[in-house]
């Protein structure tokens, strides 16, 4: 306990002074506005920071700096959760939990930010976080904007597919098992197309089916995810508040008795990334997505 402690202060100290000059794996989302994404799902690994970004617009009449503060956090263990790191950034500096943007933005200009989000690695899988900030133009407060993160602890996991082949790859931590599908992937007007059941489970979440609307909900923490068979939308729902209905370009479908999803808007919607290998016909599906911070 004391050396979980000591490391939480370390980490602290470490971010306080020199965030801008740490480089470290994050998972992000680039959101338009904060005014239409205010909520924000994000799947993290123990051990490893995840950043959730968004874009931040100056929607009064004057040249203005930013103030942000974190109003609410909500952890397995309470606020001080020694398991659990986090931080809101500027482009270009980071605050522990308020702080001012260096920046002068002009009026209708977007100031680039992100909240970090670390699970210790004593973490638990399906641990859940929740942290809210509230961001406004130093020049007019009255223009508050509230942008809540969701994240879930997860199990890093890439899975390896083969068009119409039935033998999938399943990669857990430095565990490979092989798993027999009843239905192999398959090329469906230009996407690909995987068993619901099957892709829902290997990325962790809760899979729900609605015989009378022909639906299948995913549940991974606090984002739902609907689709509907023979039907070109799907519709995400994060935290209590926040619904979007997703225009697709194909649609489920049932083939041998099997209901067949999209496996990229499956997969990138729940916090995935999905590659494709033409010359082998591999689709590799890396959850949850990794990439280079962009501090």
């Amino acid at each position: 306990m004391k050396m979980k402690k000591k490391l939480s202060l370390i980490l602290t100290i470490m971010f306080a002074l020199c965030a801008t000059l740490i480089n470290f794996t994050s998972i992000s989302y680039s959101n338009q506005s904060a005014a239409s994404e205010s909520d924000i799902f994000l799947p993290v690994i123990p051990g490893t920071a995840g950043n959730a970004y968004f874009y931040f617009t100056n929607n009064s009449r004057r040249v203005s700096t930013l103030f942000a503060k974190i109003v609410e956090k909500q952890f397995p263990n309470g606020p001080d959760d020694p398991n659990w790191f986090t931080q809101f950034c500027y482009s270009n500096i980071c605050f522990l939990e308020d702080g001012e943007s260096p920046n002068r933005i002009q009026p209708g200009r977007q100031e680039e930010m992100h909240i970090t989000l670390w699970p210790m690695d004593d973490a638990k899988v399906g641990d859940k976080a929740k942290v809210t900030i509230e961001v406004w133009p130093t020049s007019d407060p009255k223009l508050k904007e509230r942008i809540t993160v969701y994240a879930i602890v997860v199990n890093k996991k890439t899975i390896k597919m083969v068009i119409d082949s039935k033998q999938v790859a399943v990669t857990t931590g430095k565990e490979t098992k092989n798993i027999t599908l009843d239905v192999p992937p398959m090329i469906i007007s230009g996407r690909t197309m995987v068993p619901l059941r099957f892709i829902g489970e290997e990325l962790g979440a809760g899979i729900d089916w609605e015989a009378k609307d022909r639906r299948v909900t995913y549940q991974l923490g606090d984002m739902n995810l609907m689709f509907w068979v023979d039907q070109k939308t799907a519709r995400i729902n994060i935290g209590p508040k926040y619904t979007k209905n997703v225009a697709l370009d194909v649609a489920p479908i049932i083939v041998q008795s099997r209901t067949l999803v999209p496996v990229r808007y499956v997969s990138e919607f729940l916090g995935a990334e999905v590659g494709w290998n033409a010359s082998t016909r591999t689709v590799t599906v890396d959850f949850p997505k990794v990439e280079e911070s962009k501090v």
